[in-house]
């Protein structure tokens, strides 16, 4: 996930300073040189990010399983407690 929403941002920055260059009538070089910079900041930033967000999700997945196998164990000890009732009522 962090080198996707590194390549995303990105590419996005370079875009967009590139944009701001051509509508601003700056020459090609300052434009190259300037998206380079951007490039550079944001795909750091966006790797930044990224990783935070995967931690987040992995750790959140994680919860989630073990509270799903938490209620499914108490659900078999009841069901076993149930039966076993049943067995020694009979």
């Amino acid at each position: 996930m962090a080198g996707a929403f590194a390549a995303s941002l990105g590419a996005i920055a370079m875009a967009v300073v590139i944009l701001r260059g051509v509508f601003a009538g700056e020459s090609a070089v300052d434009c190259i040189i300037s998206s380079l910079g951007a490039l550079v900041a944001f795909t750091c930033l966006g790797w930044l990010v990224g990783a935070a967000m995967d931690y987040l999700v992995c750790q959140d997945v994680e919860q989630q399983y073990r509270r799903r196998v938490e209620h499914f164990r108490k659900e078999i000890e009841a069901r076993d407690g149930e039966q076993t009732a049943s067995r020694e009522s009979a």
